[in-house]
């Protein structure tokens, strides 16, 4: 238990980005990952440093076979559901399972290695794990929340209790649900007596998520006091922000990755030529330049320094001559056609990237539509590839090599009853892909491994299902107050850490 000498105050966070449902079975992204996680404890934690460890929570130990086929999870016996339950193998049971069965895209990890037998619970806090395939990286896809059985099934309407999950919790964490208000805000207070305590000098009595779109108005908000924490901040925000004596920056690189996604299932992008045509038009360089640097131009079709990136497979540049030779192979030789690009409302780089892709296909007689949308809309119409556009701008990030190609690029996580999600939203569809991607998730032979990830780059390279543009950096602001901060390799923050400390109002972090 954190010390009391420092009085748990209210954060006010300025997230860029709503979260419509805090479903553990639904699906993940960064806003409802950092919420998600407050809420619901989760086997293991991630967010310790970056690269990212993997520490205890509700499983204090495991031990695998050699071949990555069986687990055994031992569990705490201290855990508790906000309503005093104890957090037993049964609820981590039923979390898988339910999970499982809903077949949304938070299942993608777990279907292709788990079935409904695969879980058991040999006594109250032991889990025992029978993969239908080794995989050697089973405790860092085991990450969503641990759901208490008896709330879900009281509120359970017909749907396995999704209706009540999307704006109500089941879970065990440090913090619950005061308010949420999907598209406005949401709050949640502190877990004082939390079964696993508080990691700091002090800790947050709750803290307050708005949702604020424009990055004009982060700053604002950040500079007058008005919110203590800033995500998604433009570079153009830094120069400003480090000049207010309250206030400092962070800028990490991680895995955020941009892609712009195209939908290989629609004309004119399901033409390898033409998406060809498209790599080579875009002008790296100079987006470069307009996010004055802050930018990692990727040179693969994954981020330098993942685990099996082969530099030897290579990325594109911009070549103008190469495009046009590309786009003569195409019924669209001559240009005269449009292109929807859909980005984020209030991202000025993602607009920015937008207005790069006007300014170069322009050269073609081709016209680019920019659309932003708000990001959930965006989700949806990632859903089915007639609900998508041509191209979506899309940041992504995996913590292993085999989810840099599984949750993208494998059209299983697409091509069912219940549709896809941003990750998947080029809708590539290649059944040796699929076959390469599944055989690499089952090898725990190390020179196949390399072997197999050097021929998924060459593949994804050639075929050309999106376009790979940069690393994005992690900007956020903070007021100096906010303590605890810790860079774990994600655009938000891990609530859980945090305090405040009025103290240090005018003290620049060293």
């Amino acid at each position: 238990q954190a010390p009391s000498k420092l009085a748990p105050q209210r954060l006010v966070y300025a997230g860029g980005q709503d979260a419509p449902t805090i479903d553990p079975s639904d699906r993940t992204d960064y806003s409802i990952g950092a919420l998600s996680m407050q809420v619901y404890d989760r086997l293991f934690r991630y967010e310790g440093g970056w690269p990212q460890p993997i520490d205890p929570c509700l499983c204090t130990k495991y031990e695998a076979s050699p071949d990555g086929k069986e687990w055994t999870l031992h569990l705490t016996d201290t855990a508790k559901f906000h309503d005093g339950s104890p957090v037993t193998a049964e609820a981590v049971q039923f979390s898988i399972n339910r999970t499982l069965q809903l077949q949304k895209p938070q299942a993608n990890s777990l279907l292709p290695i788990m079935n409904a037998q695969s879980v058991q619970t040999p006594d109250q806090y032991t889990v025992k794990i029978t993969l239908t395939q080794p995989y050697s990286e089973l405790p860092r896809v085991l990450v969503q929340g641990i759901m208490n059985p008896k709330l879900v099934k009281d509120n359970d309407g017909g749907d396995n209790g999704a209706t009540w999950l999307q704006s109500h919790e089941a879970g065990s964490g440090p913090f619950t649900i005061k308010n949420w208000t999907v598209g406005s805000a949401y709050e949640l207070d502190a877990v004082p007596e939390y079964w696993q305590g508080w990691p700091g000098a002090s800790r947050l009595a709750g803290f307050t998520w708005k949702i604020v779109r424009e990055n004009t108005s982060q700053r604002i908000g950040l500079i007058s006091k008005e919110f203590d924490v800033a995500d998604t901040l433009s570079a153009d925000d830094l120069p400003q922000l480090d000049a207010q004596p309250h206030l400092n920056s962070a800028v990490n690189y991680g895995i955020l990755t941009g892609y712009t996604k195209l939908n290989d299932q629609k004309e004119p992008t399901n033409n390898a030529d033409f998406r060809h045509f498209l790599a080579y038009a875009f002008d790296y360089e100079a987006f470069k330049q307009v996010v004055n640097g802050y930018a990692q131009i990727l040179t693969g079709v994954i981020p330098q320094g993942i685990p099996y990136f082969d530099a030897s497979v290579g990325g594109f540049k911009t070549d103008l001559d190469q495009a046009k030779q590309y786009l003569a192979k195409t019924p669209w030789a001559n240009g005269g056609l449009t292109l929807d690009y859909v980005y984020v409302t209030g991202l000025s780089f993602e607009k920015q990237i937008g207005e790069i892709w006007l300014s170069q296909l322009s050269k073609f007689n081709i016209n680019v539509n920019l659309i932003p949308k708000v990001w959930s809309d965006i989700v949806a119409g990632c859903k089915t590839p007639d609900s998508s556009h041509n191209m979506n701008m899309i940041f992504t990030g995996y913590s292993v090599t085999d989810q840099w190609f599984f949750y993208q690029w494998y059209s299983p996580n697409w091509d069912r009853q219940t549709g896809g999600d941003f990750n998947t939203c080029s809708f590539t569809k290649d059944p040796n892909f699929n076959g390469l991607v599944e055989k690499v998730r089952a090898t725990t032979d190390e020179t196949e491994k390399k072997n197999l990830y050097r021929d998924l780059q060459t593949m994804i390279h050639n075929q050309v299902p999106d376009i790979p543009i940069y690393v994005q950096p992690n900007i956020l602001g903070f007021a100096n107050r906010v303590q605890g901060y810790k860079y774990f390799g994600a655009i938000s923050v891990d609530f859980w850490r945090l305090w405040l400390d009025d103290s240090k109002a005018m003290v620049k972090p060293s």
